[in-house]
């Protein structure tokens, strides 16, 4: 029995430092677990004004590094002085782009303006895109 006294005291005292790190570290490390698990919320970010963007090219807008697209869209608006055309807004298309880290919308939408001896000029309206934007992994179409 005296051989394995040693190793007992040995074996209580690597538990007993373990534990007194453990009880040390512990809330640190769980608060700092708990830190990098909290993800951050979606957050709006509105473009610039596209002028004559409602033109069928594809426009984008991107979220800030290393934040990923959530969701997104757009609005059209006449400019001053003008008035939307009848013909409805044709969506070609309002995506993430291709790596998730942005938006893409591609529309089609006309604009009157009245010109120089009452003719009237058609123009594509102005364009504003809008992302959602999120940390971690992309969540569209889930």
């Amino acid at each position: 029995m005296t051989a394995m006294r040693p190793r007992t005291r040995t074996a209580i005292t690597a538990v007993t430092a373990v534990a007194g790190a453990a009880a040390l570290l512990g809330p640190a490390a769980t608060q700092a677990t708990a830190l990098a698990l909290d993800p951050q919320p979606p957050h709006h970010i509105t473009g610039k004004v596209i002028k004559g963007g409602a033109d069928g090219r594809p426009h984008q807008l991107f979220c800030p590094a290393p934040q990923n697209a959530y969701s997104g869209g757009y609005t059209v608006s006449a400019s001053q002085g003008a008035r939307f055309a009848p013909e409805p807004t044709d969506v070609i298309e309002s995506r993430p782009n291709a790596n998730a880290n942005g938006w893409i919308v591609t529309v089609r939408k006309q604009q009157i303006r009245s010109g120089d001896y009452g003719k009237s000029e058609a123009t594509p309206a102005d364009l504003v895109i809008h992302v959602v934007c999120t940390e971690g992994m992309p969540t569209h179409g889930m």
